[in-house]
C-alpha cells in the first residue's frame, strides 16, 4: 500500500472477486461510520514502541495511516496498538538521530519529585505509591501514547447501535483476595469484587461462552464450547476434543496416546523433575520429548498456546514456564488450580481507568463503576499544574541523565519529544517503568551491568485483532464458542460473555453484534530468541493492514462457512493492534541461575543513583498486577534513599 488516504478510498477498485466475496470491497462509508473517523491518525502522534532490536536502519515499508487502519470510537480511537509516530520515534532512538539534537531541546523550567517513564501498569503503580507515603510530592508521568494504559487499552465499536468493545492487549485478572496490603490495588481504588456477566440468550441459551480470552485455551477448556478445525476432512469441527472427541480427530493413533499421556503427567511425582532449577535450564521443547518422550506434533500444538501467554514456543522457553502456567505435561488437568480469570468490557482497560481515576480525579467525571469505566476521558485534565500528580500524553522520553556526577548527584534531567519538539524537565528522581529495548538506549549513564542484564532478555510482537460481527448465528449453529486450527493465520478465537456493569451490558444474542477476538502470536521455532524476535517484529510491521484483512476474513470464511458465515455480510469491522515489544521471553536460567549468580532481574531492580527501573519484565512475564508490583517496589527504593 501507498501513501495517504486516497489510496486507502480507493484500494477496493483492484480488487479481484475472491477479494469482493470476501467483503473487501465494503462501502468505505460503512466503515468510517463503524470506525469513526479514524482513517488520518498518527501525525500529531509521538512515542516509541515496537522497532526492531536488530541494527539495520532502513525499512522498506511506511508504516502511515493506511497501514495503521481504523480504531474504532472513543477515546482509544487513535491508539491501538503501536501507532505510525510511535514506530517512527522508535527507530528514530534505536538509530541514535536524538543525540544531534538534545542541545536544541527547551528547558520548561519545572522541577518534580518524581518523573515515571511510561504510563502502563508500573508507571501509574510508581505514581500512585510514591505520592501514597509522599502526598505533598509532584510527580509526573510522561507517556508516549496518546492515552495511557500501555497495553492495557481496548477498542470500541458501535454496530447497529449497540456499544461493543475487545481488549488490545492486556485482557484478565484473577481476583485478588483482600489483605489490606501495598498490592491490594481493588481495595486502593474502589474496584468491585463480585461481578455478574450476561447470560447466552435466544437459540444460543444453552451454549458455554468464556468470560475472557485465555481460560478456554487448555485450562478450562472443558468448560466450553471449543471446537478444533480440522481442514480437508469429512468432519472439520470435534467439539470436546479431550473429553469425548479425541477419536473423531484426523490425529494418528500414536499421537493420540501421547496427547492422553502428556495430560496426565503430575510433576509432583517426579522429584527428579520437580526442580525448578533444572526445569530453568532446559527448553520446554527438549523436557516434551527428551524427557517425557512426545512426539514433535505435541510440542507444535502446543507452541502458540505458550507464545500466546509468554512470547515464544517451546523451543525458546525454559521447562520451568511449562510448570509455571500449569500446562499439560506438568500438572493432571483434573488438578489445574490455576484461578479462574474473569475480564471487563475491554479487558484489563477498567484496571488502568480506576488507576487514572485514583491519580487526578478529575480525569473522569462520575463515581461509579460504570462512570469511570465509560465516560470520556477529560484529557484537558491530566496535564494540569495544580495537579500533585501530572500525566503528559504523547511525549516519548529519547534521553534521562542524572545532573552531576557520584556524590555530587543533585537530580536527573529527563529529555522529551512532543509533537516533534523536545523539551526537557528536572526531577529529584525517575522511574523507568519502560521496557528494556527503551531504556538501554535511552538512560545515558546506564552502568555496564545494566547493559549486560539487558543484552539477556528479549521480546517477541503480537498482533491482537477484533472482529465486530452484525451476529454471530453461524457460531451458534456450528455450537461453538471459541475455535482452534493449526493452518492458517493465528490458532485461535472466541467471543465473551460481556460484564454486566451499572445493571446495563453488551448483547449476548446470536442475532446481535458482538466481539469475536484473535491472539495472533508470531513466532520461527528453530531460530534463537533474538533472531525470532527481530525476524517476528519486522514481518508484523511490514506486513499491510489490507493482508492482514484479507488473511483474518479468508480464515474465518474457511472455517465458518459451514454455520453460514458470510463475511460481507457478517462483518461490521475489523481492528488492528500491533504490539511490536508485547512479550518480554525469559531464556534458559532466567528465574533460576545454575551457579547462584544474579539473575538479570536482581540487577535491573536495583536502583543506580537517583534511578530506579520497574516493569513487567522483571517478572519474566507480563501480567497487570505484576506491571503494578515493580512499579511499587521501583518507587518505593527511590524514597527510602531519597526522601
Amino acid at each position: 500500500m501507498g501513501n495517504g488516504t486516497n489510496e486507502v478510498l480507493t484500494r477496493f477498485n483492484y480488487m479481484n472477486t475472491f477479494d469482493k466475496e470476501l467483503g473487501l470491497n465494503k462501502s468505505i462509508t460503512r466503515r468510517d461510520f463503524v470506525y469513526g473517523s479514524s482513517l488520518i491518525v498518527g501525525a500529531t502522534y509521538t512515542g516509541i514502541s515496537g522497532g526492531s532490536e536488530n541494527t539495520n536502519n532502513t525499512y522498506s515499508f511506511d508504516v502511515d495511516s493506511s497501514w495503521y487502519g481504523p480504531g474504532g470510537v472513543g477515546d482509544y480511537a487513535s491508539s491501538h496498538g503501536n501507532n505510525p509516530e510511535l514506530i517512527k520515534a522508535a527507530h528514530k532512538i534505536r538509530s541514535g538521530r536524538y543525540e544531534a539534537e538534545l542541545s536544541e531541546a527547551k528547558d520548561t523550567g519545572e522541577e518534580f519529585d518524581l518523573v515515571v517513564v511510561g504510563g502502563g501498569f508500573s508507571g501509574l503503580s510508581a505514581a500512585y505509591h510514591f505520592n501514597r507515603i509522599n502526598p505533598s510530592s509532584r510527580v509526573l508521568i510522561i507517556d508516549n501514547h496518546p492515552i495511557f494504559g500501555g497495553e492495557a487499552k481496548r477498542n470500541d465499536f458501535i454496530v447497529d447501535g449497540y456499544h461493543i468493545s475487545g481488549p488490545q492487549g492486556s485482557n484478565d485478572f484473577a481476583l485478588p483476595t483482600i489483605n489490606g496490603g501495598p498490592d491490594d490495588y481493588f481495595s486502593a481504588l474502589n474496584m468491585p469484587r463480585e461481578f455478574e456477566y450476561q447470560k447466552p440468550e435466544g437459540a444460543a441459551s444453552e451454549m458455554r461462552i468464556p468470560i475472557d480470552n485465555f481460560d478456554h485455551m487448555t485450562w478450562y477448556e472443558h468448560k466450553f464450547d471449543a471446537g478444533h478445525f480440522f481442514r480437508g476432512t469429512k468432519t472439520p469441527w470435534v467439539k470436546d476434543v479431550w473429553d469425548s472427541g479425541l477419536n473423531s480427530t484426523p490425529w494418528s493413533s500414536e499421537l493420540k496416546q501421547a496427547f492422553t499421556r502428556v495430560r496426565a503427567i503430575n510433576i509432583t511425582e517426579n522429584k527428579k523433575h520437580n526442580n525448578d532449577q533444572w526445569l530453568d535450564s532446559v527448553t520446554l521443547k527438549s523436557y516434551y520429548e527428551n524427557v517425557l518422550g512426545m512426539p514433535p506434533e505435541v510440542t507444535s500444538f502446543y507452541d502458540p498456546i505458550m507464545a500466546s501467554i509468554i512470547g515464544f514456543g517451546c523451543d525458546a522457553l525454559s521447562a520451568y514456564w511449562g510448570k509455571y502456567f500449569e500446562m499439560p505435561g506438568f500438572l493432571k488437568t483434573s488438578q489445574i488450580k490455576a484461578p479462574f480469570l474473569q475480564s471487563f468490557p475491554g479487558g484489563n482497560t477498567g484496571i488502568a481507568r480506576h488507576f487514572i481515576k485514583k491519580l487526578i480525579p478529575n480525569s473522569i467525571k462520575g463515581n461509579t463503576f460504570e462512570d469511570i469505566l465509560f465516560n470520556p476521558v477529560d484529557f484537558s485534565q491530566l496535564d494540569k499544574e495544580v495537579n500533585p500528580i501530572r500525566m503528559r500524553l504523547n511525549s516519548t522520553a529519547v534521553d534521562v541523565q542524572h545532573i552531576g556526577k557520584g556524590s555530587d548527584q543533585e537530580g536527573v534531567q529527563v529529555t522529551y519529544n512532543n509533537k516533534n519538539k523536545l523539551y526537557q524537565v528536572k526531577s529529584k528522581t525517575v522511574v523507568m517503568a519502560s521496557g528494556g529495548w527503551v531504556n538501554r538506549r535511552i538512560l545515558r549513564d546506564l552502568p555496564a551491568k545494566y547493559h549486560e542484564a539487558y543484552n539477556k532478555i528479549n521480546h517477541s510482537p503480537v498482533l491482537v485483532a477484533n472482529v465486530a460481527l452484525t451476529n454471530w448465528r453461524f457460531l451458534e449453529r456450528l455450537g461453538i464458542s471459541a475455535a482452534f486450527w493449526t493452518e492458517g493465520i493465528g490458532f485461535t478465537c472466541n467471543i465473551r460473555r460481556p460484564m454486566i456493569v451499572g445493571g446495563k451490558s453488551q448483547p449476548l444474542d446470536p442475532d446481535k453484534p458482538i466481539v469475536m477476538t484473535f491472539y495472533i502470536p508470531i513466532i520461527k521455532p528453530g531460530l534463537s530468541a533474538r533472531e525470532q524476535g527481530a525476524m517476528c517484529r519486522a514481518e508484523l510491521l511490514s506486513t499491510s493492514f489490507l493482508s492482514y484483512e484479507r488473511q483474518i476474513r479468508e480464515q474465518m470464511t474457511s472455517m465458518f462457512s459451514a454455520g453460514g458465515f458470510d463475511p460481507t455480510r457478517d462483518i461490521a469491522g475489523i481492528i488492528l493492534n500491533r504490539w511490536g515489544h508485547a512479550y518480554v521471553n525469559p531464556g534458559l536460567n532466567f528465574m533460576h541461575t545454575i551457579d547462584g549468580t544474579e539473575t538479570p532481574s536482581d540487577i535491573l531492580r536495583q536502583s543506580y543513583g537517583r534511578i530506579a527501573i520497574g516493569h513487567s519484565e522483571l517478572r519474566g512475564h507480563q501480567y497487570w498486577n505484576g506491571a503494578a508490583g515493580e512499579g511499587r517496589r521501583a518507587a518505593e527504593s527511590l524514597i527510602d534513599r531519597y526522601f
